[in-house]
């Protein structure tokens, strides 16, 4: 294992011939940028920062135990645990602002882990161990959540990934997606319902402003696919996981007209799991669950 100073911060580096990436596990066990050769496939903008990191655009930020927004009574930002209290529901989970442990590491992997502790049952009420593991390969990465139950009840979660490809705005027009699904959906963010409907089409390029906000559910990861016509750069994922079907919904997102970045997410479930059951996960008492991916970056 490599630490090595980046923006002031002390990071792991991975390297696997042209492949390297730099990961935080004091920040999430947050995936900062990976590239392959001279292309930064998820990117890391050079002027983040570092005192609110929940707020940089940049990297794979974990998404654990819920995804996205949630909602209790049409109010945003609560749950409804099993024990009938109402508990708050932080956006996207408290696995990114939290300080994992490295686990164990070599020159192309590392596996770190979080562990419930005071902070984390104040919002989500159960013993857990999470796990994440980050693979290089040449041109691929892979990433392995695990989620073990160390508690005396059922742990009901999801996890999700974030990933912010570096796709500059003005080449949005050259890239085309493939991301075939079941649906389409979006959610309402007044009540956190989730609205279903066809898909029209399975490609399109990104400077389409539909992508954004879209939630693919039922997606065919293995099938989705980013190409730049021009470069022949392209851009795969793979579902990696024990047992099929454990992605239950891809999100596609930017933030605005001129950003720098195009996300796509593959989530475990669609938000407000907790209350809506779409993609939902509950693992027994002493069980582990393993859900995992890979992005695959190649040129021709």
């Amino acid at each position: 294992m490599h630490i090595t100073n980046f923006q002031g911060q002390p990071v792991v580096e991975l390297q696997n011939g042209p492949s390297r990436a730099l990961v935080s596990p004091a920040h999430g066990a947050r995936l900062l940028r990976w590239s392959v050769g001279d292309w930064e496939v998820v990117r890391w903008p050079a002027t983040a920062d570092w005192s609110k990191p929940q707020k940089v655009r940049g990297g794979n930020p974990v998404l654990f135990p819920f995804i996205a927004r949630s909602f209790h009574d049409n109010k945003i930002g609560f749950w409804k645990s099993p024990d009938g209290a109402v508990r708050p529901a932080p956006m996207h989970g408290f696995a990114r602002d939290s300080a994992f442990s490295i686990v164990a590491a070599d020159e192309a992997s590392v596996e770190m882990r979080l562990e419930a502790n005071d902070t984390s049952r104040a919002v989500y009420p159960f013993d857990f161990r999470f796990e994440v593991v980050l693979r290089l390969g040449g041109d691929a990465l892979e990433v392995v959540y695990r989620v073990t139950n160390t508690g005396k009840d059922p742990l009901p979660w999801s996890a999700g990934h974030h990933f912010y490809l570096g796709i500059p705005a003005s080449e949005r027009a050259a890239w085309r997606l493939e991301l075939p699904c079941r649906h389409w959906a979006s959610q309402d963010f007044s009540t956190g319902e989730i609205q279903l409907r066809d898909p029209t089409t399975a490609v399109d390029v990104l400077s389409n402003p539909d992508w954004i906000d879209r939630l693919h559910v039922q997606p065919d990861l293995d099938r989705i696919r980013l190409a730049h016509g021009a470069s022949g750069r392209a851009i795969s994922f793979k579902d990696t996981s024990p047992q099929s079907g454990s992605w239950y919904c891809a999100t596609t997102w930017t933030e605005k007209p001129d950003s720098d970045f195009f996300c796509v997410e593959p989530w475990s479930a669609l938000p407000n799991a907790a209350a809506n059951g779409l993609g939902l996960q509950t693992t027994p008492p002493g069980e582990s669950r393993e859900i995992a991916c890979q992005i695959l970056a190649r040129h021709g």
